[in-house]
């Protein structure tokens, strides 16, 4: 979860700042030729990058790159899985992100609340605006739920009655265009992004390209009261610190900016449109953008024909079962270690014939050396038996297995039309932190689908297949969400690929074997699911 948040935030903050660069770029030619309520509108664009990453990626059809289902013991129940170290440097940085949020809450209210409380008692006065016992940062629009314009305590006597009808037009429309709730925004996101300078100088460009459009907005209802206007700006310039729910008519923007665009000629209807036309562009064009740059996912495909294999091996006085779902001509892997302790592994082809029957080819190693290279024809969903026998003509090997077709069923393991065709990875359990065994002692097989990155990093996981019991499942999706592979490479590039994991979850390992296993841990294989016996 940890690594999934902080990954998030990269790519947003990545997103975010691109738009910022681009918006500081566009914002002057943007309030020359379209009006300054254009380069204010022209924000909206920050946030529709950072949900844009958020949506789901374009899904393209991929083959599911599966590890294959090959028994490796993993023996969790003598040694707790330690948390790897990039775990623990991820879990540090949210921490760290996390004080640095509540640490910018806590700051923009204490200035909000130092702010209100300055104000003094309020008292109301005609018109429907409210009086202060003070003149400081006012007049102001305040409040999120019941907004509200305040005035200073000189009101009055400071401005003349033309200058007061201009400020409080220019208050009530920054209530009217929802500017608190802008600001208010403003301020949650500076608290997500605290960690990044763009977002604070963008705040600050917002305040100022909103409190322009907003000028522009009260002399396009007077346009000849511009000199009054500009003569109250003048009397009302406290240098003050911007309230973070509030709308200051003194608020510290650049006065020789608000005052030099009373001289410009308002932009016409016409350029209003283009100006809503070009800003809906844009925000339609940056969204776009940040969403098509994420990775996409392998989407999940139906393929009509998917193999379902139920075997059963048998070697040494060890047995065991397994469930495995593969394309025909595509070969799998099991193995798996007999009481005596020797290894042994069988790699599997099922080809499909006609009149309902498959043959299967099968290549047997135990303890490194070759078994043999047998194959059968075997009729479908009928239960078939082969069988090996050692140098003394005994039988050392028996597998029974079941094939069956599911024609139609929808299976994440191929692909469909137009998909990208790659071969199988290897993938070097070693190197994977193990499930911790529950303390419940239940026993079952969880199948998992993981998506990996470009980084090799799992970004999803699924449950394809549950053991029947909650504790198992998120044991082996917890471990999972921890895990690294190699990318899978396509065109000399790293892609979005999916894997399929099994985790065997067993109670069923003798004790002698157990205690050898402590002493003499036995390597994981390559290319198969965990078993984790305790």
């Amino acid at each position: 979860m940890s690594g999934d948040l902080l990954r998030l935030l990269l790519a947003t903050t990545l997103a975010t700042s691109l738009v910022i660069l681009l918006l500081y770029l566009l914002r002057a030619p943007l309030r020359r030729w379209l009006g300054a309520g254009a380069a204010y509108a022209s924000w909206l664009c920050v946030p529709v990058a950072a949900l844009a990453v958020l949506l789901p990626a374009r899904e393209v059809a991929e083959e599911w790159d599966a590890v294959g289902t090959v028994l490796m013991p993993m023996r969790a129940a003598t040694a707790a899985a330690a948390p790897s170290l990039s775990s623990m440097w991820e879990t540090c940085l949210l921490v760290a992100w996390l004080g640095g949020v509540v640490a910018m809450a806590g700051a923009l209210w204490v200035r909000q609340h130092r702010f209100v409380r300055g104000l003094g008692e309020l008292r109301r006065c005609g018109d429907g605006l409210w009086s202060a016992t003070s003149t400081r940062g006012l007049p102001a629009a305040i409040g999120l739920f019941r907004p509200r314009i305040v005035v200073p305590a000189d009101f009055e006597s400071r401005y003349l009655e033309r200058e007061r009808v201009l400020i409080a037009c220019h208050e009530r429309l920054h209530i009217s265009r929802g500017d608190l709730v802008a600001n208010a925004l403003v301020s949650v996101v500076r608290c997500v992004y605290w960690f990044n300078p763009l977002i604070h100088l963008a705040a600050r460009r917002f305040r100022i390209d909103q409190e322009l459009a907003c000028d522009e907005d009260v002399i396009r209802r007077y346009p000849g009261a511009r000199r009054s206007y500009g003569e109250a700006m003048l009397k009302g310039q406290l240098d003050i610190g911007p309230v973070p729910l509030a709308c200051h008519w003194p608020a510290p923007h650049p006065l020789r900016e608000r005052i030099a665009q009373l001289g410009n000629q308002l932009p016409s209807r016409r350029r209003r449109a283009l100006a809503t036309l070009l800003v809906a562009a844009m925000a339609v064009a940056v969204g776009y953008g940040a969403w098509a740059t994420q990775p996409a996912p392998p989407a999940a495909a139906t393929q009509e024909g998917l193999y379902h294999i139920a075997m059963q091996v048998s070697l040494g006085g060890a047995t065991r079962a397994f469930e495995i779902r593969e394309k025909p001509g595509k070969a799998f892997a099991v193995s798996g270690q007999t009481e005596a302790g020797e290894t042994w592994k069988g790699r599997f082809r099922i080809e499909t014939m006609a009149a309902g029957h498959a043959r299967v080819i099968a290549d047997i190693d135990v303890a490194g050396k070759s078994a043999g290279n047998p194959e059968m024809v075997i009729e479908l969903g009928k239960s078939a038996s082969l069988r090996l026998a050692d140098e003394n003509g005994k039988p050392s090997l028996s597998i029974e297995l079941v094939v069956t077709l599911e024609q139609g069923a929808a299976s994440p393991l191929v692909t469909g039309s137009g998909s990208i065709s790659r071969t199988n990875r290897s993938v070097d359990h070693s190197t994977l932190a193990p499930p911790r065994y529950p303390a419940s002692r239940h026993e079952g097989t969880v199948v998992m689908k993981l998506v990996i990155g470009t980084d090799g990093r799992v970004r999803q996981v699924g449950l394809e297949r549950s053991s029947g019991f909650d504790d198992l499942d998120q044991a082996a999706m917890a471990a999972a969400r921890g895990w690294r592979f190699e990318p899978a490479i396509e065109a000399g590039r790293a892609v979005v690929s999916m894997v399929r994991v099994p985790v065997e979850f067993s109670l069923d390992e003798p004790a002698d074997l157990a205690q050898q296993a402590i002493r003499d841990p036995v390597e994981p294989s390559r290319n198969g699911p965990w078993m984790v016996q305790r």
